[in-house]
């Protein structure tokens, strides 16, 4: 019903809109387009001796990741990506962003790749070196590596490079792995040796060209334990970015509800979209409620992690985290999973309590 109130100039009842009320999708899609971001999470990786590192290939036995070394800076380089939205708080001195942990994680677990990568090749190098000087053996498996980032490689270097590489992780997983390494004693100390060090940048962009600058944000809160919701806060300095708020009115099962997000997928069907950030909206419903969780059948696919999900108020009821998957691996799009309001109050309640 909609609020009525009385006017002293006229005499008269004048019925209006009520706060929070239902929009229209289309409008509701022109005001919230600006206020949805991609996020890119950036690696830069660097040894002990000052060499920069990048990743280049997968080792063909594993599939593992290979990391190739260059003397040159050539900056971050993406290894994540994902959504993130503005949310009003009630700390004002920054402006706080919600996204998913599995997006934020993403450049942690390359990290930890390559820490494992060199401390293997570390020790590799002694176990090669045949007595002989373990640095100059180290360097000779950096240029082999290396090999991964030349364009034709002969009969003889490709024979020489998957040889090593696998060797490499062959290392890894016989005395440096948890498994064999439970205490990782023996990890931390050939880690040690070459020394990895690392700098994740999280940039945010809004709509519109690519050339547009990004806002550079940190961590302000993630996941610790198994039981937290794959939720994580960003902040970063005060801007002008309309932030979104959270629904009041409790969702319920089968009420229509609107995904924001930066699906990967979007770009197959758009060949400008190297050019510019969009978001791209799906429709659907809520199919359950759980405790901690909405079941949404939304098409969500990859880079709709960490966007919201909105109500018809054009407000937050939850934020996406996951898609199921079939027994034989496949994604099943319309079938994914939203934080639920409550379970971020809990999480942040300095953020976000009453």
């Amino acid at each position: 019903m909609a609020a009525a109130c009385f006017s002293l100039s006229t005499g008269f009842i004048i019925l209006g809109q009520p706060a929070g009320a239902d929009e229209t999708w289309e409008r509701l899609d022109k005001r919230l387009k600006g206020q949805v971001l991609h996020l890119n999470v950036a690696l830069k990786l660097r040894l002990k001796s000052g060499l920069f590192v990048q990743l280049t290939d997968a080792s063909p036995k594993y599939r593992y990741p290979v990391f190739g070394t260059t003397s040159d800076d050539r900056g971050y380089r993406v290894v994540g990506f994902g959504t993130a939205f503005p949310i009003a708080a009630k700390q004002h001195d920054k402006t706080f962003y919600l996204t998913s942990d599995h997006v934020v994680t993403s450049g942690t677990e390359l990290t930890k790749e390559c820490q494992r990568f060199y401390a293997a090749m570390r020790l590799a190098a002694e176990k090669t070196a045949n007595g002989g000087n373990v640095d100059a053996r180290f360097k000779e498996l950096l240029n082999i590596v290396n090999l991964s980032m030349k364009k034709d490689m002969s009969a003889a270097e490709k024979t020489q490079y998957v040889a090593t590489i696998d060797g490499i992780w062959d290392v890894y997983e016989n005395f440096l792995s948890l498994r064999a390494d439970p205490a990782r004693l023996l990890f931390q100390r050939y880690l040690s040796q070459v020394g990895v060090d690392y700098d994740i940048g999280y940039f945010l962009h809004k709509v519109g060209p690519v050339s547009d600058p990004a806002i550079q944000a940190t961590i302000y809160k993630t996941t610790k334990g198994v039981n937290d919701p794959d939720i994580a806060i960003l902040s970063s300095a005060q801007n002008s970015l309309v932030p979104l708020d959270f629904d009041i009115v409790q969702p319920s099962e089968g009420q229509e509800i609107e995904v924001i997000g930066y699906p990967a997928a979007s770009d197959q069907i758009d060949i400008d979209a190297g050019k510019y950030y969009a978001p791209t909206f799906t429709s659907g419903r809520i199919s359950r409620i759980a405790p901690r969780m909405l079941q949404v059948d939304a098409p969500i696919t990859t880079g709709n992690s960490g966007g919201p999900v909105v109500s018809q108020r054009g407000k937050v009821v939850g934020v996406v985290a996951r898609r199921a998957r079939a027994a034989h691996g496949e994604e099943l799009a319309n079938f994914g999973g939203a934080v639920t309001i409550d379970s971020i109050r809990s999480f942040a309640p300095e953020l976000f309590g009453p």
